[in-house]
Formats: structure tokens, C-alpha cells, sequence
């Protein structure tokens, strides 16, 4: 059938009905054709909208608390300041719809389309949007606090200052993505695509980034204290003025990476590749760098005090005044390393 015929063998409904029926407590308007209609600051909690077309309907300020509208089609309707908390909206259709400053609290959007939507300042805390597709969306100061991303889709979303603490964002794409100033703080990225992100003055304290996708990524001035990085492939990744203080970068491809003066206090670099990394003048002081290999590393004027170097390849590294008090040097490999007295080793 085509798409007219179905929407007319679909119940139809004025908002004077919506309201009459709801009120005498029939709450059932599944599958119902809505398209347009003006429904804005209507009282329809816990409503069964299932399957409902509400394509291009007003909905402003409508309380639509533990609502079903799974399956739904809300493909641009305006939801703007609505309260859709606790609505069951999996596989809805919500591509290009407005939803600004919405409360969408522990809500349920698994498998949704959220494509293009304006969803800045809305409240998304706790929310489920696991395999949501949000390409191109405007989630910019959004509350995602403790939300569920796991495989959802944001490539050339826009996350600017969106707060993302402690969600679960395993496997999510962020290819392109703004998240510029975003809130990481205890956050799971792991195994996340964050190719050629925009990451300047995020927050990630402890946030979880295990084998992350981070090629062309940008951390300007983004904080990745404590954060863990470990297995990541950093080659091509920007961390001009970065915070990686106690960060974990074990296991991880930082060969020919610009690490020169940065703060790396208590970072772990075990058995990671800095082979040929500019580490000048950096503070790697208590830093624990075990069988990393530091093979033809700039560690010139380096502040290596406390840190473990045990069994680290150093061949032909330079550590021309380097301060290496109080390391541990076991099993290092120092094969024509210049030392901090500029003398070469044999």
C-alpha cells in the first residue's frame, strides 16, 4: 500500500477528540494518524501512541511522561520544552524534529532515528539510546549524564559543552563529531570511533578509552588526567596542551608523537611505542614507562625523577641533561643512548 492510503486507514483524530477521549480515560490511540496536528501543552501521559504518525505535529510543552510512542513517527514534529520522561520511544522516527530544552529523563530511544534533530539543552540523564542514530544532531549543552550510547551513531554531531559523565559509550561513532568542552568525567568509550573529532578542552578524568579509533582527533587543551588510553593508536592524534597527568597510555602508538614539555606526572607508558617521540623537557616524574620502547626518543632536559624505566628500550635515545634521579634502570637497554653527561654509550 501506498503511504496516502495507509495514513487514511489510519483512526484520525482532532486535538478536541485527543483531549475528550483522553479525558474520559481512553488513552489508546495506537497507530492513529496525527500528522499535524496541534497537540502543544496537551496532557498525555502514559498515552499509547505506538506506531502513531505525528509527522509535523505541535507538541510544545506537552507532558508525554512514560508515554509509548515505539515506532512512532515524530519525523518533524516540534517536541520543544515537552516531557517526554520515561516515554518508550525505540525505533521511533525523530529525524529533523525539535526537541530543545525537552526532557527526555530515562527515557527508552534504542534503535531510534534522532537524525538531525535539535536537541540542545534537553534533559537525556539515564536515557537508553544503544544503536540510536543521531548523525548530524544538535546534542550541544545536552544532559546526557549516565545515558546508554553503546553503538549508537553521532558522526557530524554536534556535542559542544553536552555532559557525558559516566555514560556508557562503547563502540559509539563520533567520526567528525563537535564535542568541543564536553563533559567525559568516568565515561566508557571503549572501542569508540572518534576519527577526526574535535575533542579541544574536553574533559575526560578518568574517562575509559581503550582501544579507541582516535586517528586526526584533536585534544587541544583537553584534560585526560587519569583518563585510560591504554592500546590506542595516537599517531596522528593532536594533544597540543593537553593534561595527561597520571593518564594510561600503556600498550599504546605514540612513535614520532610531540609529547615535548608536557605534564605526564605518574602517567603509565608501559610497554608502549615511543619510538622516535619528542619527550623534551617533559615531566614524566614517577612516570611508569616498563618495556616501552624509546628507541631514537628526544628525552633531552627530561624530568624522569622516580620514573620506572626497568627493561624500557633506550637504544639511541638522547637524554643530554636529562634528571634521572632515583629511576629504575633494571634491564634497560642503553645501545649508543647519549647520556645526561652528553657521553654516548657503548
Amino acid at each position: 500500500m501506498t503511504a496516502d492510503l495507509i495514513s487514511r486507514t489510519r483512526p484520525s483524530f482532532t486535538r478536541n477528540e485527543i483531549l475528550q477521549r483522553y479525558a474520559g480515560g481512553n488513552r489508546d490511540f495506537t497507530h492513529a494518524n496525527l500528522t499535524k496536528v496541534d497537540l502543544s501543552g496537551t496532557e498525555l501521559s502514559r498515552a499509547y501512541l505506538s506506531g502513531a504518525i505525528l509527522s509535523k505535529a505541535d507538541l510544545r510543552g506537552a507532558n508525554l511522561r512514560g508515554a509509548n510512542l515505539s515506532g512512532a513517527c515524530l519525523s518533524g514534529a516540534n517536541l520543544s520544552g515537552a516531557d517526554l520522561s520515561g516515554a518508550d520511544l525505540s525505533g521511533a522516527h525523530l529525524n529533523w524534529a525539535e526537541l530543545s530544552k525537552a526532557n527526555l529523563s530515562g527515557a527508552i530511544l534504542t534503535k531510534a532515528d534522532v537524525s538531525g534533530a535539535n536537541l540542545r539543552d534537553a534533559k537525556l540523564k539515564g536515557a537508553q539510546l544503544s544503536q540510536t542514530y543521531l548523525i548530524g544532531t544538535n546534542l550541544s549543552r545536552t544532559d546526557l549524564r549516565q545515558a546508554n550510547l553503546a553503538q549508537a551513531s553521532l558522526n557530524k554531531a554536534d556535542l559542544t559543552e553536552a555532559n557525558l559523565s559516566q555514560a556508557n559509550l562503547t563502540g559509539a561513532k563520533f567520526r567528525q563529531t563537535n564535542l568541543t568542552g564536553a563533559d567525559f568525567t568516568g565515561a566508557n568509550l571503549s572501542g569508540a570511533i572518534l576519527n577526526g573529532a574535535v575533542l579541544n578542552e574536553a574533559l575526560f578524568n578518568r574517562a575509559i578509552l581503550k582501544q579507541a579509533d582516535l586517528k586526526d582527533a584533536m585534544f587541544v587543551r583537553a584534560n585526560l588526567s587519569r583518563a585510560d588510553l591504554s592500546n590506542t593508536d595516537l599517531r596522528t592524534t593532536s594533544l597540543k596542551q593537553a593534561n595527561l597527568s597520571g593518564v594510561n597510555l600503556s600498550g599504546a602508538d605514540l612513535s614520532g608523537v610531540d609529547l615535548s614539555g608536557k605534564l605526564l606526572t605518574g602517567a603509565n607508558f608501559s610497554g608502549a611505542d615511543l619510538s622516535l617521540t619528542n619527550l623534551s623537557g617533559a615531566f614524566l616524574i614517577q612516570a611508569n614507562l616498563s618495556q616501552a620502547n624509546l628507541t631514537g626518543a628526544n628525552l633531552t632536559g627530561a624530568h624522569l625523577i622516580g620514573a620506572n624505566l626497568s627493561n624500557a628500550d633506550l637504544s639511541g635515545a638522547n637524554l643530554y641533561k636529562a634528571n634521572v634521579e632515583n629511576t629504575e634502570r633494571r634491564g634497560v637497554k642503553l645501545k649508543g643512548t647519549i647520556l645526561p653527561n652528553g657521553k654516548i654509550h657503548e
